[in-house]
């Protein structure tokens, strides 16, 4: 088969997100998978033996890996993170040094490789407890230092900056994208969908922190590619920062474990008191990557959750 169009640079690759992109990427371009696989939906994929996917095992802090992985590299999309509240709290200092120094690391090789786009991965994080159908130029009001909860966003926030200085300074075609809670099959980190959906499979009750009332838009992954896709194939979103979700589909979350106890019938529900710093609405406006890419996400709530539900059905058989 005659090589694919193209090198990109996923790092994060063997994560949720950077697999899905990587299957997708794989039809028209040569992808390397870059990852110390701390999270992994990578192994048992037919993905890993593409003609066009070559896997290499590294650390996005150690400097010479990362250079060498990007060599002849087009396009970088830098996934890799610690992400997952559980971290935020059990590994600041290290969430920091993976997503601060990490990111300059990737930076330094893609200008060292004369690489000619980037794509940052940052998060709704950065807009803090409160988030109601914010626009990319509202303020980011993280909360304070002593709470950990925030070390993520202040590190994805920092990347953001670091990426687009980089591009003004280097030349890069830089970008950078804000995911507001994408789901979907082959989320082996934390989040509501999978944790529920994991328990649930399991006969588990399905566990509510806090109240219940906090909320989120939730966008599926397939969404999210389709994004990713759009940025790339245009030099308009070059020096941008884009709100990437579905505001249509909106639930809290208590309602997000009764959909998936609706698809589970017998599954319960129960309530837990949370200590944690609480973030209570979640909602993007995306009408400046309407505009500028012209991206529309496509797929409904209950539709994702029943693909993610299956997933799960399906590789959690005894």
């Amino acid at each position: 088969m005659a090589a694919a169009p193209g090198k990109v640079l996923i790092t994060g690759g063997a994560g949720f997100i950077g697999t899905h992109l990587a299957e997708r990427l794989c039809r028209t371009h040569r992808v390397v998978l870059f990852d110390n696989y701390r999270r992994d939906s990578l192994t048992g994929l037919p993905l890993a033996a593409h003609p066009n996917v070559q896997v290499f095992r590294g650390d996005v802090l150690n400097q010479e890996e990362v250079q060498v992985a990007a060599q002849g590299v087009d396009t970088v999309l830098h996934l890799a993170a610690i992400a997952g509240v559980s971290s935020y709290y059990a590994l600041p200092l290290q969430t920091l040094r993976v997503n601060v120094l990490g990111t300059v690391n990737v930076l330094e090789a893609a200008v060292a490789a004369g690489t000619r786009r980037f794509v940052y991965f940052s998060t709704s994080e950065v807009f803090g407890p409160r988030a109601e159908n914010v626009a990319e130029d509202d303020p980011c009001n993280i909360g304070p230092p002593a709470e950990k909860r925030w070390v993520y966003a202040v590190s994805k926030l920092a990347g953001e900056n670091f990426v687009l200085r980089y591009g003004e300074e280097y030349g890069l075609q830089t970008t950078c994208v804000r995911p507001f809670n994408v789901y979907g099959p082959r989320q082996t980190g934390e989040g509501a969908v999978s944790n529920f959906c994991r328990a649930a499979v399991r006969g588990e009750p399905l566990r509510i922190y806090g109240d219940g009332r906090a909320v989120r838009a939730w966008c599926f992954i397939s969404d999210l590619v389709d994004a990713v896709e759009l940025v790339l194939a245009q030099s308009e979103s070059a020096g941008q920062v884009f709100n990437i979700g579905n505001p249509r589909e909106v639930e809290t979350t208590r309602g997000l474990a009764e959909r998936v106890a609706r698809l589970m019938p017998g599954v319960t529900l129960v309530t837990q008191p949370v200590e944690r710093a609480e973030v209570g609405v979640r909602i993007p406006c995306i009408d400046k990557a309407r505009k500028v890419l012209g991206y529309e996400p496509k797929v409904n709530l209950d539709e994702g959750l029943r693909l993610t539900l299956a997933w799960y059905k399906e590789t959690m058989r005894p």
